[in-house]
This record gives C-alpha cells, structure tokens and sequence, in this order.
C-alpha cells in the first residue's frame, strides 16, 4: 500500500471516516463539529464532536444538553446523553441511532421522529442493522441482537471486552467487532457464535470507539492501533498480512474501505486524514 494523501484535516481529533457509494469522496468527522469531503483523485476539500458517519449523517450535541442525529438536512432529536452510532435501514427512509443512554432509537425519516425506543441494558457503542435484526454493541462485552419487528433481544454473544465497534460483512453472513482486549472477532451470524480472534503484536484498540471494517470482498479485516499503524488480517487464513505504519503519530480511531476495494482512509488524534491505496 502507498499513501496517496495525508492531511491536517480537522482543528481537533477526527473519529470518523467514509467513502461515498461510488468511492469518489471521502468524509470525515472530528470533535471540531465539522463534518469535511475530501477528492478522492485529488486530496483537495470538497466543501457538531461527531463520532460517526453514515451517508450524509453524523452525531452531534448541542449546548442544550440535548442528544442529536443530523441526517442531511433534519436534526433527530430524543436521547439524553451522547449518541455514539447511526445508521442507515436498507430503505434510507429509516434510521438508528445508539447511545450511552442505554437505548437504541429507530427513526422515521420521512416524519423525523423517533419511531421505537429499545432499551439495551448497557451503553451502546455501535450499532448495525441486517435486514429485521439490529446488532449492537455494549460495554458490558455483549453484542445483542434485537428483532426491529417487536424489540425482543433475540440473541447475546459474549466477546470478553467493551465493545468498540461492529462491521457487516456484504453478503451479511458475518459480523466483525472490535474490543478493548485487542482483539478482532468474527462472528457467524447463522450460528451466532465467534468464528475468528485476530490479534498481533504491537496491536492495541486505542480507545472505546476504535473502528475496525470488513474488506469489500470479505478478504480482509483492517483495524488501526494506538500507536498508529494500521493493522490487516486475512480473513481466509486467520493470519496478519500486512502492517502500514509511519504516518499517524498517534492512537488511528477509525478506518474505512472504499466501495472499489483500492483505497483505505484512516483518521485519528492526530488530525490527519490519510488515504492508502
């Protein structure tokens, strides 16, 4: 891999980052409330702390106290305390949210308001949604799986450690996290139990909303690390890969892969915005 652009993207640290559909634009977010689009063929900026991106929506909160999820152009407004994941249904007319509050929210976005309240027993740190199932994330080292359909928790599977965040495979058949133990998991989501832990030396989850993601084609696992290099497993044969180090000079706290497979964006306490191909 070669880097293909690093800047000083954000006046803070940045904990989000994204491709557009068809991987031309990369977004990013940071605790300087900014939510910034980058060109990905020049590294040139295209156009509120956020801790997630999805789409064009990110988390914020306002000097009210009040929690929020910006989607576009409207502000969803009901949990207490910080709001930690967003994502879009399959539908884009539906949206959840997670927070430390201890519940997930489904929105509906054509009448902007909350539509089911879950309550999730432990502060959510991330959420995804697989047709009528939403997985989530916990601090108690719990992933949950609830039925959208009815709010029952279906399933919990245990992983060891604070969860920092959750990774849908394409297909749907599996589902990645990452913990504060250091280590990867896939989890088989026909069985429900964990299929792979991937771990290396040197590699440390530097904080509760580290982002580690699938490959396009399901081939990889990407993480980053506390001290900046960023991490890649092969899926297929459980095995360290590669090691890409020597441009964040700090904790990476979130990764993406572009919808083509050819470049990876990585973001952290540093403020830089770095895209690898």
């Amino acid at each position: 891999a070669v880097v293909r652009f690093h800047l000083d993207g954000h006046l803070s640290e940045i904990h989000a980052v994204t491709f557009s559909p068809n991987s031309g634009l990369l977004a990013t977010g940071g605790t300087d409330r900014l939510i910034k689009l980058w060109s990905v063929a020049g590294g040139k900026r295209v156009t509120k702390g956020i801790r997630c991106l999805f789409g064009t929506a990110g988390t914020n909160s306002d000097n009210t106290g009040q929690e929020q999820a910006n989607v576009g152009r409207e502000i969803l407004t009901g949990h207490t305390n910080k709001v930690t994941a967003a994502q879009f249904r399959s539908t884009w007319h539906q949206a959840v949210t997670g927070s430390q509050d201890r519940t997930v929210k489904e929105w509906d976005l054509v009448k902007v308001a909350c539509s089911r309240t879950i309550q999730v027993f432990s502060y959510c740190n991330d959420v995804v949604c697989c047709n009528n199932v939403i997985v989530s994330g916990h601090h108690d080292k719990m992933i949950r799986f609830w039925d959208s359909r009815d709010s029952r928790c279906i399933q919990v599977v245990p992983v060891g450690a604070k969860v920092t965040s959750l990774s849908l495979s394409p297909d749907q058949l599996q589902l990645l996290s990452c913990s504060r133990d250091n280590a990867l998991k896939v989890i088989d989501l026909r069985m429900h139990t964990v299929q792979q832990v991937f771990r290396a030396d040197g590699f440390k989850c530097g904080s509760d909303a580290t982002k580690a993601v699938f490959s396009p084609d399901k081939s990889y696992a990407l993480a980053g690390s506390s001290n900046g290099t960023l991490f890649l497993w092969d899926i297929t044969t459980g095995k360290l890969e590669k090691s890409l180090a020597g441009i964040h000079r700090s904790s990476v706290n979130a990764v993406a892969w572009s919808p083509s497979g050819v470049h990876i964006g990585s973001v952290g306490r540093c403020r830089k915005v770095v895209l690898w191909r």
